[in-house]
């Protein structure tokens, strides 16, 4: 029985962009609190790179009161791309999705607070979130549409 051997796959942050930041006018103060999230992947196979979203949906009372969405997009070494080619599909490993997600959650954090500091609303938090989330590996067709 061969051990398999780890490969070093090679990545670099390229982008940041905030996609979405709109604070709603609400005059409460205290009420209940709920806290809606949404994560997204996206493959360039020809660019080599993955692009992440976290978006998150503040509400008061069942009131939107503060919604923000921020991307990253990582570029890949051509040769760690390569590892992820197997056949017709580019195949994530759930790890590398993991650390990815876990950048890009707290790069909003470090938004959200840029935004809203000197406001009532940067007393909100984005709670730690781990990539329990995360179930298993992500399997794109390498002819998937892409993203830009």
């Amino acid at each position: 029985m061969s051990e398999q051997q780890p490969v070093n796959i090679n990545f670099r942050l390229v982008k940041i962009n905030t996609e979405d930041f709109q604070q709603f006018d609400n005059e409460k103060e205290n009420g209940t609190l709920d806290l809606n999230f949404d994560f997204q992947f996206g493959v360039n196979n020809d660019k080599r790179f993955v692009k992440t979203i976290s978006k998150f949906n503040f509400k008061l009372d069942k009131e939107d009161i503060l919604n923000i969405a921020v991307s990253c997009e990582f570029e890949f070494e051509e040769k760690g791309w390569d590892f992820f080619k197997k056949g017709d599909k580019i195949v994530l490993p759930k790890g590398l999705l993991t650390q990815l997600a876990a950048f890009t959650m707290n790069t909003t954090r470090g938004v959200l607070h840029a935004k809203t500091e000197g406001h009532k609303f940067n007393k909100l938090i984005i709670p730690m979130i781990n990539g329990e989330f995360i179930k298993k590996d992500l399997e794109i067709p390498i002819n998937a549409p892409q993203v830009n």
